[in-house]
């Protein structure tokens, strides 16, 4: 489970002590596979806090266990989503290292349009960097309907076609910058088996399964 997100570094409001409450249970319920009141409040304190989101209806208790209600089931859900899109964001497009107080602070920002629109430029990311489930969205089910993302990896890219690399997520980012495979550049694919085979600036670079798998391209 990740450390709760610092309070003092958002405002206090009790809005806010909510959704960092409800992100705790969500955490605790999923690691453990239930979360007691004994356990969000050691990592919380408030306890005064916490009995007014159990009177306010956002969870029950039965002895020490937590239940989420229906709308406080939501509301953890989709700051979760947010927090883990955020994660994702940081990590696998802006390449930040210590991002999580960065997420912390843009999960209580995103409004659901912009929610929406950062999982669609990710591609509908199933996990968050830290392998944890991303909830899915809306977006997600019209992208599998009819959408496509803004960001595909280069598995799912097409033969003969052109593309814009976004971002990379391997291991092995700087031997590939070294070949002048780096966000922005213009890459073509030209085949895919037994390995893929691109083109960037007239030169030709045969790359592995595994790392096509997290180079992030925009088709044009």
């Amino acid at each position: 489970m990740s450390k709760p997100c610092k309070l003092s570094d958002h405002s206090s409001g009790e809005s806010l002590f909510e959704d960092e409450a409800l992100e705790a249970i969500w955490e605790l319920q999923e690691k453990n596979g239930s979360a007691s009141f004994n356990d969000l409040l050691n990592l919380l304190g408030h306890r005064n806090r916490l009995e007014r989101m159990q009177e306010a209806g956002l969870f029950r208790l039965s002895g020490d266990l937590i239940t989420l209600s229906e709308e406080g089931h939501a509301r953890a859900r989709d700051i979760i989503r947010r927090h883990r899109l955020a994660e994702r964001l940081f990590a696998d497009v802006l390449d930040i290292a210590d991002y999580e107080d960065d997420a912390c602070r843009l999960e209580h920002a995103l409004s659901s349009e912009a929610e929406d629109a950062i999982c669609t430029l990710l591609g509908h990311p199933p996990r968050c960097p830290h392998g944890k489930e991303i909830p899915r969205g809306e977006c997600c089910a019209v992208f599998t309907r009819k959408i496509k993302p803004l960001a595909i990896n280069l598995k799912e890219m097409e033969v003969g076609k052109e593309g814009r690399v976004l971002f990379i997520n391997v291991p092995a980012m700087d031997r590939l910058a070294n070949m002048g495979l780096v966000p922005g550049a213009i890459i073509r694919l030209h085949q895919k088996k037994p390995s893929y085979v691109l083109e960037i600036d007239q030169t030709t670079l045969a790359l592995d399964e595994d790392i096509a798998r997290g180079i992030y391209i925009k088709q044009t």
